[in-house]
């Protein structure tokens, strides 16, 4: 009950202090533009070379009342610096690293999104390297962009968490269509050392935008369609699906928003089937406070097969045959997504078919998120 106390007093005070400020933009324009070390679109070689990269920090407090345990702790989630240099009018090339501020010895962890790119006068782009493999609604999600402070927990067990994966992809909109292809190693090499080493997948996905048909300011109805080559001597740890669809939907109207996913996994050898739903509804209170809720449900089609995220897995690291989550959360954009505050509370309640242990607990996290 502590959490669950602390939790709705942080709620209601960001809520109020979000409410009451009104940051200076132009301030913040002004910083962020020393990113920028390069710009000039009448040069036809170098057009643009800035600076990229994020910084992500998290305390969080968390109770498991099934076996009496609780954990809280400040934890840098995310470090990430680069660049990204545009030229000839139509290539990009960006490289990222990632960073462990938490035990930095060595500092260094791996790249993440490091690929060339080339985009089409029609919005077409074709991209070859290090990057996201987009499936599922948060695992096409930034984490740079998410409404919650972690990615749930579809993306947890059906997406491929690793985030960032050598590859080819394809992407573009035209219309009211929008459409992505790519090809993707399924190593973890942490550079390049290991490209189809293990097996590789493939991501599919198709989405159409109804927003005139319905009168709202976005309707979109997307399909994802995953599927990986099954191999047992893969080291990745990554799951094991040789199939994944996922329905994802985005409504918009106002400041009203309603986000779904309605995903599903065949899943090859010990991993099982697995059945996900999320609905995340989220309200603009003012054009710079935002309350989110959330609610998630997976399924294994056998035995224990679903787990838990980041915080949860300090204080119970099974897995379950099903799993349902309650997220509400205040978030503050003091620059859009760029420096926003980000306040919930969250219940989570799993039962194991195994060895009959549970996890049924709240917890907190405030986490602040910035990026450039």
């Amino acid at each position: 009950m502590n959490i669950i106390n602390l939790s709705v007093s942080l709620l209601i005070i960001s809520a109020v202090f979000a409410k009451g400020q009104e940051s200076d933009q132009s301030v913040y324009d002004n910083i962020w533009s020393k990113v920028v070390w390069y710009e000039n679109d009448e040069n036809a070689i170098l057009q643009k070379f800035s600076f990229t990269g994020r910084l992500q920090g998290d305390y969080h407090s968390f109770d498991n009342d099934a076996v009496g345990r609780s954990e809280s702790d400040f934890d840098w989630r995310r470090l990430r610096m680069g660049f990204k240099a545009s030229f000839l009018n139509s290539l990009t090339l960006h490289s990222e690293a990632d960073m462990n501020l938490n035990n930095p010895s060595p500092l260094y962890k791996n790249l993440t999104d490091t690929y060339f790119a080339w985009s089409s006068e029609g919005g077409m782009k074709i991209k070859i390297g290090k990057q996201s493999a987009p499936f599922t609604l948060h695992g096409s999600t930034s984490s740079k962009k998410l409404h919650t402070l972690e990615r749930g927990k579809i993306a947890s067990n059906i997406w491929f968490s690793r985030e960032y994966y050598t590859g080819l992809s394809f992407s573009g909109s035209k219309n009211n269509w929008e459409y992505f292809t790519g090809i993707y190693s399924s190593d973890l090499g942490s550079e390049f050392d290991e490209v189809f080493d293990y097996g590789c997948f493939a991501v599919f996905s198709l989405g159409y935008n109804f927003k005139e048909n319905l009168e709202l300011d976005n309707a979109l109805v997307r399909i994802d369609y995953v599927k990986q080559q099954e191999d047992s001597a893969n080291p990745s740890k990554q799951p094991d699906h040789k199939n994944v669809t996922a329905l994802v939907t985005k409504f918009e109207k106002g400041n009203l928003h309603l986000w779904t996913d309605l995903s599903f996994s065949d899943g090859y050898g010990s991993q099982n089937d697995l059945f996900g739903l999320q609905l995340m509804p989220f309200y603009d209170i003012t054009d710079k406070t935002q309350a989110v809720f959330s609610y998630t449900y997976l399924k294994s089609s056998g035995g224990d097969a679903i787990n838990l995220t980041r915080y949860e897995k300090d204080l119970f690291s099974g897995k379950s045959t099903k799993l349902s989550e309650s997220f509400l959360g205040i978030n503050h954009f003091f620059y859009g997504h760029k420096v926003k505050w980000q306040n919930a509370i969250q219940y989570s309640d799993m039962n194991t078919a195994m060895s009959g242990d549970n996890y049924d607990g709240w917890g907190f996290t405030s986490g602040l998120r910035i990026s450039w």
